[in-house]
């Protein structure tokens, strides 16, 4: 493969990486998932260690880009501050398990699984109405901390779309308005990708077939044009957040959580499959 179509490909998904993660404070893995995924096949790499090593790349690439957009998220005073540094740590944790069960079971099922929890909580993000200030926010520290780490369990189980559904949660149940939402579960993502990344350098420490410029199982040369383009678009796109109406936020919420749930249970590979 031409190494400059290559690396153009990086640099687009880049962008639309850092466009979804900064506006949304999700959606990146849906565009450089499956780009990843296709230049590491292309170029040889075994399918299997290329989803694993999509799936880690695309942690350090989000890690990065949740960074940037955090920051700006902070200066517009998006991101609630109440039980969010136990939160990161419980997400921590959660993120490093995920990635190490990932390497001793099928996730079919669990894909299935995290899918069906991603339509639900959608459903429940159209049916409830969003909250239009802080006075209502769930107290309970264990429920913030659950979620947490079941969002981190995800997120190290199949990658950075694993986080998807505590979005709708943290609207629904938590009762957070839609861009405090966006905000707090960006600085949230720090966490959980930072553990996720150093869980997949670890155990993809010293394993053969990967790639050239990979560091365990994050491929360095992906990550980095990934993350050139995602950086410099994440900010804009953090500011663009508080300028648009909560509810095509929401809208737009409801449409990639959504296909975010399909895709990874297959949903649009059986329809093609029948096409």
């Amino acid at each position: 493969m031409d190494l400059l179509f290559y690396v153009v490909l990086l640099l687009i998904g880049g962008c639309f990486a850092g466009f979804m993660a900064g506006l949304l404070g999700i959606g990146g893995g849906i565009v450089i998932t499956p780009i990843q995924y296709y230049l590491l096949t292309s170029i040889g790499c075994d399918p299997k260690t290329s989803l694993t090593v999509t799936f880690a790349t695309g942690l350090a690439v989000i890690c990065v880009t949740m960074i940037n957009s955090t920051r700006k998220h902070k200066q517009n005073n998006l991101i609630v501050k109440q039980h969010l540094k136990p939160m990161m740590v419980f997400g921590f944790v959660g993120a490093i398990l995920g990635a190490v069960i990932s390497q001793y079971i099928d996730v079919d099922v669990l894909k299935i699984l995290f899918g069906v929890i991603c339509i639900v909580s959608t459903v429940f993000l159209v049916l409830i109405k969003s909250p239009t200030s802080l006075d209502n926010i769930k107290t309970d520290a264990g429920l913030f901390y659950s979620i947490a780490f079941a969002g981190g369990l995800a997120s190290g189980l199949i990658g950075p779309a694993g986080g998807a559904f505590i979005i709708p949660i943290f609207v629904a149940y938590l009762r957070y308005p839609i861009t405090n939402t966006i905000g707090t579960t960006s600085a949230l993502s720090i966490a959980t990708t930072l553990a996720g990344v150093i869980c997949y350098i670890v155990l993809g420490w010293g394993v053969q077939g990967l790639p050239d410029f990979s560091l365990g199982y994050v491929n360095l040369l992906q990550f980095v044009f990934l993350t050139i383009t995602s950086i410099i678009v994440s900010g804009y796109a953090a500011n663009l957040s508080k300028k648009i109406n909560p509810t095509k936020l929401k809208a737009l919420q409801v449409i990639v959580i959504s296909y975010i749930g399909l895709q990874i249970m297959g949903v649009f590979d059986i329809i093609l499959s029948i096409i």
